[in-house]
């Protein structure tokens, strides 16, 4: 069976094209990939062309030309396939090195990155061969060789700096390790000690982390200092409950508790707020394939802290509330208890109803405080994630 060159052209694309397909193909899904983005596609075209030609086969047969005529058509025709040869050698041959770039980086990510680089960069060939062909109307199949070679130089320099960037990333992200992790434990993190690691492109996110980290910790230990000096742990001791004056020292005191964790919340929620603005910023600083993930990661945080605060805050409410009840109780019956100096001191009730009710209380107390500890544990263990995530990164 002999083809036509429509044919072995034709023929010859269909080979590239699965060639093409195959390169930018996951390892994971290569053969839906080929299947689908490959194999389908020329069954498509292959079945439209077979379609139309059928189609063409049934037209009346034109006058034949003039031999001049045919052999300038013919040689025409060959300097046209000659050409396309050729830009589609170049455009194989610079995805092939761009590819192989990444497999010498051991980048397996980086096919798709070529894929999307590929077509991205045809469209700017587009615009080059316009370019070489308008001023001096230069011959197209040169104009032609020239925009491909231009495509696959735009291709492998994109790739080129790709691992670049990622080479860089890493060891900015090595030196900045110590410093995570010291954010991460709760330590402070001084700007100094930031520029002194020399994290490179990671510099402007670690600046903005160790400010809000600051801000979080002075936050804390103010709102930490005002409840250890309530010193609650003695609010619900037997001879505070049995003195009227202390139980009323302790109503200011709950007072006091209830203001300070109100601005406690909204002093965090306003530090991360101006902390995500920090973020936002040294976005504009970083590489765009590191900026998303900067943000994507301070939100999470920011949202586990969040979690944490409600927790809290309503645990103190839950706290608040029942220590009230406790001092409602006491006061609605004066001279129905005594305090049994011991040891141990215990409050002694009268009456059954107001020891079962005082009970029952005090197991409200005790939920809410392991609440309040499940809470603090839950927060402790998803800071210890994010460390071990840290470090197994670190480790690849």
């Amino acid at each position: 069976m002999r083809f036509g060159w429509k044919t072995r052209v034709g023929l010859v694309v269909s080979a590239v094209w699965l060639c093409l397909a195959l390169l930018v193909s996951d390892d994971d899904h290569r053969v839906g990939q080929v299947l689908g983005f490959g194999i389908l596609p020329l069954v498509v075209l292959w079945g439209i062309v077979w379609t139309v030609a059928g189609w063409r086969a049934q037209r009346p047969t034109k006058p034949a030309m003039p031999e001049a005529t045919a052999l300038e058509a013919k040689t025409k025709r060959s300097h046209r396939i000659r050409t396309f040869i050729a830009v589609v050698a170049v455009l194989v041959i610079g995805l092939f090195a761009a590819t192989s770039q990444f497999q010498a980086a051991d980048n397996d990510a980086g096919g798709n990155a070529v894929g999307y680089w590929f077509g991205e960069w045809l469209v700017y060939g587009l615009f080059a061969y316009a370019v070489f062909r308008l001023p001096s109307r230069m011959p197209p199949g040169f104009a032609a060789v020239l925009a491909a070679l231009f495509v696959v130089g735009g291709v492998n320099y994109k790739t080129y700096a790709s691992i670049s960037e990622e080479r860089q990333a890493l060891v900015s992200l090595a030196r900045a390790a110590p410093l995570m992790s010291k954010l991460q434990s709760g330590g402070k993190v001084s700007d100094q000690e930031v520029k002194d690691a020399q994290v490179g492109m990671l510099e402007p996110l670690m600046l903005a982390q160790a400010a809000y980290s600051r801000e979080l910790i002075t936050i804390t230990a103010a709102f930490t200092k005002v409840v250890s000096g309530l010193q609650v742990e003695t609010m619900l001791t037997p001879t505070s409950l049995a003195s009227p004056s202390i139980r009323a020292q302790t109503r200011a005191m709950l007072s006091v508790w209830q203001q300070s964790t109100g601005e406690y919340k909204s002093q965090l929620d306003a530090a991360t707020a101006r902390g995500k603005l920090g973020i936002q910023a040294a976005q504009s600083q970083m590489p765009a394939a590191m900026a998303g993930s900067a943000l994507k990661g301070f939100e999470e945080s920011s949202a586990q802290l969040s979690a944490y605060v409600d927790a809290l805050v309503s645990s103190g409410k839950d706290t608040s509330g029942t220590i009230t009840a406790i001092l409602d109780l006491m006061d609605s019956i004066p001279g129905r208890y005594v305090v049994d100096k011991g040891p141990p001191v215990n409050l002694l009730f009268h009456d059954e109803a107001n020891l079962t009710q005082y009970r029952q209380l005090m197991n409200e107390m005790v939920a809410a405080s392991q609440r309040e500890t499940e809470a603090q544990a839950s927060f402790v263990k998803t800071q210890s994630d994010r460390t071990d995530k840290l470090t197994d990164l670190l480790k690849r």
